[in-house]
């Protein structure tokens, strides 16, 4: 094969990619900021070298192929130019993992800020998360407060090799990162609102023995008819859990901050529990 008709292959490669990763939920990282002006460029460059260096491509070919390139290259351009967005990463402690942040803002009266999130274990491809994209609009944001301010970015915590929470200007969040470890079905990021109301009622009502996995701990109620007392016994689950191995008295909801709290525990008063997505 001549080097002209490797060259061919070799574009189309890259052409059937990008095509391909287009139409899935994962995005090449390393063009999300200039979109697809380089992959465009590549094309119209080769295509022109080949097309004028080539005795074995048609010049009109390629002329005609450089001229369908150049309205591609406008458009991204101008997408590019209009959108200004702007990137950020909140790299894990557990390996390689990191959350790419893209963010945005927009003002009319009021500024609104958006962010959208992205999964990556190298920096090079990502998958979007796009269920747990944010939007943060006020009147008041004080002066000099810029987007990563808003989110929290500076202050991201990893609770956990899946979750990251964001003291963000509008309270707590908490983005979930896609499980792929063995131990993601035994282990369950957040619980189902109406499992955790279950437990919260079996503690009250005194019956020991009803357990629930956030985050991975493992919480069981506890009742000691002698002394009449109850309590929750949270397990840390190897290291794999937020919160240490201990005992707390009970859950409460913070409705200012939006989570179940675990209180008056032995470690330290209170625990960021769960993130409260109900009404």
């Amino acid at each position: 094969m001549t080097k002209t008709k490797w060259s061919l292959v070799l574009l189309g490669i890259m052409n059937v990619v990008l095509i391909v990763i287009h139409l899935t939920e994962f995005h090449f990282l390393v063009l999300k900021t200039t979109g697809y002006m380089i992959p465009i460029v590549i094309n119209m460059i080769v295509l022109g070298v080949l097309g004028f260096c080539s005795s074995s491509v048609r010049t009109g070919w390629v002329l005609i192929a450089l001229l369908l390139s150049l309205p591609l290259l406008i458009v991204q351009s101008f997408l590019v130019l209009i959108t200004e967005n702007s990137y950020s990463s909140i790299k894990s402690p557990h390996g390689q993992r990191s959350l790419v942040v893209e963010y945005r803002d927009f003002t009319l009266g009021e500024t609104t800020f958006f962010y959208n999130f992205y999964e990556t274990r190298f920096g090079i491809l990502g998958r979007s998360l796009e269920d747990q994209s944010i939007r943060i609009m006020s009147r008041d944001f004080p002066t000099g407060m810029d987007a990563e301010d808003v989110l929290g970015l500076h202050t991201a915590e990893w609770i956990t090799a899946e979750t990251v929470r964001l003291n963000t200007w509008e309270g707590m969040m908490e983005i979930e990162l896609g499980s792929s470890s063995s131990t993601a079905s035994t282990s369950p990021l957040t619980a189902n609102e109406g499992d955790l109301a279950v437990f919260i009622k079996a503690l009250e009502n005194e019956e020991g023995g009803q357990t629930i996995t956030i985050h991975g701990n493992r919480l069981e109620t506890r009742y000691d008819e002698p002394t009449g007392q109850s309590w929750i016994e949270v397990f840390d689950n190897a290291g794999e859990g937020a919160i240490p191995t201990q005992q707390c008295s009970r859950i409460e909801v913070d409705e200012k901050r939006g989570y179940y709290m675990l209180v008056e525990c032995t470690h330290q008063w209170e625990y960021l529990l769960q993130q409260k997505k109900s009404g």
